[in-house]
């Protein structure tokens, strides 16, 4: 058989005359065709395609797929099904084919109403998924899907099947909130509480969802039995409340909400006192907001926690010394003889810049003259000071620390003016303080320099 000179060929029937048992000769733009002995032809078969395995993993939502009763329950949402795929084709360098997977999902009781969705990118081990649009899904309905894939030139098995079942409606019934220790008359203490729900015998609901608004998000607990109730425990804050709780289905769908507001009364103790320094103790009184109190538990952030006993009023004093600076917090703990708590907390900011005092000069106001010395001190805020830092007006140096922390400088003044003397303390570890300023104006010169007046002497 010979085909007319100028005809052209592609590679996918050649492969198939191949398969027949056919040799190829091509000539002069001529292509001819001869039987060829079978153990040639074996030789020459070159398309060996297979079909993508069956998938696996099946997945409804990221949740594995149910193939018996009960079957799983699906919200009022878009519908993801997803699976990983499978393709024996991989060539020498590890390529695979491209896969189309195809997901089909129907109504039990209407296999006509079949759905399709398809992924188009899969490859050999991939997860690939089909989205089902919330329309597309009827209340109240057991579902079926499969999935199977697909390359360029073959089609592979259907998966097995999955089951669902929709449920896009909650309890008609908002539930029932009640709460002895809380009740919507009157101010109580702002205690650990229980609040009931209850489902109102709604017979779909098996548990609540409930949020304390401005509390730490919300939250779900199961009821008792289906239409029942449950108990939680909860510490609400002083001053009026918000308790919203939704009753629940199995399919996690809600009902419409109920509102619980009540109010609570500030129980937690009373701290007055100041912290401003490091390093130097400081007296603070406590005083209780709940009866019965016998002690306190008190620490800044970051420190032990100490203890002290209250008086038969239920009042205390504490003594707290801060060891750094920085934004400190001084928590403080009622505890009652049954071990009933209430906390407060106060923070300070505590500089740990060097505070400055001077001899001659008065800061902010007008003093000395040039070539009149005046000696600054300067006392640390923060512990373990070995060095200060300083400039007056934009000449830096340094002084070494002593014993007690302390450092001094002598500085004369050249011209009268405004001067700005900066300052920072150095600790042992090189950490570096916050820094102050001393402004002062440097008066003008005197009129005759007597004798034995200091000498002037430039800035250092």
């Amino acid at each position: 058989m010979t085909l007319i000179p100028g005809t052209t060929t592609s590679a996918r029937p050649v492969r198939a005359l191949l398969a027949m048992g056919l040799s190829v000769a091509v000539a002069a733009g001529a292509l001819t065709l001869t039987t060829a002995p079978a153990a040639a032809n074996e030789a020459l078969s070159v398309d060996d395609n297979q079909p993508p395995g069956v998938p696996t993993e099946l997945r409804t939502s990221d949740e594995p797929c149910t193939t018996a009763e009960p079957y799983q329950l699906w919200q009022n949402d878009d519908l993801a099904l997803s699976a990983v795929l499978h393709d024996p084709d991989v060539d020498e360098n590890g390529g695979a084919d491209r896969l189309t997977a195809t997901f089909a999902l129907w109504p039990v009781d209407e296999p006509t109403a079949r759905i399709e969705r398809f992924g188009y990118n899969g490859r050999e081990g991939d997860r690939e998924s089909g989205l089902f649009e919330r329309e597309t899904l009827t209340h109240d309905r057991l579902y079926a899907w499969q999935v199977r894939a697909a390359d360029s030139q073959a089609t592979g098995e259907w998966s097995g099947l999955c089951y669902l079942r929709t449920d896009f409606q909650g309890p008609e019934v908002a539930p029932v909130v009640t709460s002895t220790d809380f009740p919507v008359e009157g101010w109580h203490p702002a205690l650990s509480g229980q609040f009931t729900f209850d489902a109102a015998a709604t017979p779909d609901a098996v548990g609540f969802r409930y949020e304390l608004l401005g509390g730490d998000g919300v939250h779900a607990v199961s009821a008792d039995q289906p239409g029942g109730s449950a108990t939680v425990t909860l510490r609400p804050d002083a001053g009026p409340n918000t308790l919203v709780v939704w009753s629940l289905d199995a399919a996690g769908n809600r009902s419409p909400e109920a509102r619980y507001e009540f109010r609570a009364s500030d129980v937690a103790p009373i701290i007055t006192g100041r912290l401003t320094e490091i390093g130097v103790p400081t007296t603070f009184t406590v005083q209780p907001q709940m009866a019965g109190v016998v002690r306190y538990r008190f620490h800044l952030d970051g420190d032990p926690e100490q203890t002290v006993e209250a008086a038969a009023d239920g009042t205390a004093t504490l003594t707290v010394t801060a060891t750094r600076g920085g934004n400190r917090t001084l928590s403080v703990t009622s505890v009652t003889a049954d071990g009933v708590t209430a906390t407060t907390a106060s923070t300070f900011a505590l500089s740990t810049a060097p505070k400055i005092t001077a001899t001659v000069y008065r800061q902010g106001g007008t003093s000395g003259g040039p070539g009149v010395p005046g000696v600054f001190t300067f006392t640390p805020r923060q512990p373990d000071v070995v060095s200060y830092r300083y400039s007056f007006n934009t000449v830096t140096s340094t002084v070494a620390a002593a014993a007690d922390g302390t450092g001094s400088v002598t500085w004369t003044p050249t011209k009268a003016g405004l001067t700005m003397l900066t300052v920072w303390s150095i600790d042992r570890n090189g950490a570096q303080s916050g820094s102050t300023s001393f402004i002062f104006f440097v008066g003008n010169l005197p009129p005759s320099n007597p004798a034995g007046s200091p000498a002037q002497a430039g800035d250092r």
